[in-house]
């Protein structure tokens, strides 16, 4: 289960500024340019084998109290379409060490792409305004979802004004999955095979499943690194 809300894949915000918008860029036009950077990626590769460093608080929603600590580090392949496939190399809680096998590995699908060829299929777009992320002006490019299920993403994207690069996507599903009373969460980008693959993470799931885990807030932050793309 610990895993399945990592896979939900926030929230420590990061630096963000918003901005007076100037001139902003035609909705359309910006979302065109994203598909055509980003599609032939995902046609091209299979998804992004990565490493992932989490550092999960655990905590009473009731009384805010912090109930647990621990540090899970995972080598995974991040698939565009299916669950991903992960390989727990260290877990530890409360500073003990763990076995890894020990250690949960249930998966579920991912977000469906905000810019792949059917993209159109799941989400309308629009541009919001201007902000700044990581000191990098960028355009807000509002996402709505056009499915309700916790593959849709609803929130807002990041694009970066020079270069048109995704940067940062903050929200939440369309509808959180089964076991989860709330979850948001917030992923920094950077650039990966042609793509984007998530380097630095915040997510906030709490979740209660009757009878099986009781009323617990897992506050996660994550850091990437050693990505690269999966061949089909």
């Amino acid at each position: 289960m610990k895993t399945l809300l990592i896979l939900m894949l926030s929230l420590i915000m990061l630096p963000l500024a918003a901005q007076e918008p100037g001139e902003l860029p035609d909705t359309a036009a910006l979302v065109a340019k994203l598909r055509a950077k980003y599609a032939p990626v995902y046609r091209k590769y299979a998804g992004i084998e990565t490493t992932r460093d989490f550092t999960t608080k655990t905590y009473d929603p009731d009384t805010g109290k912090l109930l647990s600590t621990a540090r899970t580090v995972v080598r995974k392949k991040e698939y565009f379409y299916k669950e991903p496939d992960s390989t727990v190399i260290s877990h530890e809680e409360n500073g003990k060490k763990l076995d890894p096998d020990d250690y949960d590995t249930t998966e579920i699908e991912p977000f469906w792409p905000l810019f792949d060829d059917k993209s159109a299929e799941h989400y309308d777009f629009r541009v919001s305004g201007t902000a700044t992320v990581e000191n990098r002006p960028c355009i807000m490019l509002e996402v709505t979802p056009k499915g309700n299920d916790y593959r849709h993403f609803k929130g807002n994207a990041y694009i970066t004004a020079d270069t048109n690069e995704l940067l940062m996507i903050e929200g939440k599903p369309a509808k959180p999955h089964w076991a989860m009373k709330e979850f948001s969460v917030k992923y920094l980008y950077e650039p990966v095979g042609g793509g984007y693959c998530m380097k630095r993470g915040w997510f906030t799931a709490r979740v209660a499943v009757f009878l099986i885990r009781p009323d617990r807030r897992h506050v996660y932050e994550v850091k990437g690194s050693d990505s690269k793309p999966i061949p089909k």
